[in-house]
């Protein structure tokens, strides 16, 4: 399960990684309309390699932390930051992202949103990274 809790909360940071450095910013710099046009024809596909991820990490390393002695602080620490990950994600983001595809905000309330969603995506990533390294950790243990 460490191995797995490693691979899948590196690819999940990764993933966050990516979103952070290239799609936020070319997200803010489109116009509100442009962004919600561009959210709504391409979110999903985002969703389709980050939902699992997430999943996979918050469940294996849960599994890991409660089956694990060796290193044991490293694996809780990992699965708290996999579990922060997915509480942002289910109270803050994916509701935004809901707000962005369906089209219905203004252009002030889609700048002002989207602002909020970045700044909890950078909370997260910080989460996910530490959740990341403390799974490293726990594997050298």
């Amino acid at each position: 399960m460490r191995r797995l809790a490693s691979l899948f909360l590196g690819l999940l940071s990764g993933g966050m990684l990516v979103i952070a450095v290239a799609l936020v910013p070319f997200w803010t710099s489109l116009p509100p309309a442009e962004f919600r046009a561009w959210f709504a024809a391409n979110a999903g596909r985002i969703g389709q390699v980050m939902i699992p991820l997430g999943a996979g990490a918050a469940i294996f390393s849960v599994l890991a932390a409660v089956g694990g002695s060796r290193g044991r602080g490293w694996l809780l620490l990992a699965a708290g930051g996999a579990a922060a990950v997915a509480l942002i994600t289910a109270v803050v983001n994916e509701p935004a992202n809901e707000h962005f595809a369906a089209g219905t905000l203004t252009d002030p309330e889609t700048v002002a949103l989207l602002a909020r969603w970045a700044r909890w995506h950078y909370v997260r990533l910080g989460c996910g990274l530490v959740g990341f390294y403390a799974s490293l950790r726990a594997l050298s243990s």
